[in-house]
């Protein structure tokens, strides 16, 4: 070999190094693909779990947030949601039963129908939200598991017990509305998991 060759040195991110060194003297290992970079990547890949979640959980937690965890998120986004739609709601009704008044009169009934229909709408949405969240909640407790079933039942029951003081036909039809609006939810989000029983 050349004198010059074995001089030759070649230049890396973690510093200079003599090119005529074989990489397998250095003892690093690195995963699979990869070539000898630094004595500090000196790890062993086995302790990568390449194949699991990718997010880190405390220790004792559930990797699937349960229905407790999600209650805050559903109840908020239920009042924002209704507080928008009741807006816009108001905002139709406004405009088209004011059609006759003009000015600051039209303007301020207007918002007059824009608050009002916003606020009972984010209100009625945010109870409806709060009863389901406890109601999937008790039955997760009882049942001791959270699936499908708990998500369809406790719509039933939310409609039961939101539409109760319109009589027994008033809450039969909440309870029907409640199962279709959930079981159409349950059949958009879980395919995977309901084809197992198809």
């Amino acid at each position: 070999m050349d004198s010059n060759e074995s001089n030759k040195r070649g230049f890396s991110l973690f510093g200079n190094y003599n090119m005529s060194d074989s990489v397998e003297d250095i003892p690093v290992h690195t995963t699979r693909g990869s070539s000898a970079l630094s004595p500090y990547l000196n790890f062993d890949p086995k302790f990568l779990n390449t194949s699991g979640s990718q997010f880190i959980v405390p220790e004792g937690q559930k990797e699937k947030r349960g229905r407790l965890e999600l209650m805050f998120f559903t109840i908020g986004g239920s009042v924002i949601a209704g507080s928008i739609v009741g807006s816009l709601s108001g905002l139709y009704r406004g405009v088209r039963e004011t059609r006759d008044l003009t000015g600051s009169v039209r303007t301020s009934t207007i918002i007059n129908y824009v608050a009002r229909q916003g606020a009972t709408t984010a209100s009625a949405m945010g109870s409806i939200a709060l009863i389901y969240s406890l109601t999937g909640t008790g039955i997760s407790l009882i049942r001791g598991i959270d699936d499908e079933v708990n998500t369809v039942a406790s719509g039933g029951i939310t409609g039961l017990l939101y539409r109760s003081t319109a009589g027994l036909k008033g809450a039969l039809r909440g309870s029907l509305y409640g199962v279709g609006i959930t079981s159409l939810y349950v059949l958009l989000s879980s395919k995977e998991r309901l084809q197992t029983y198809m």
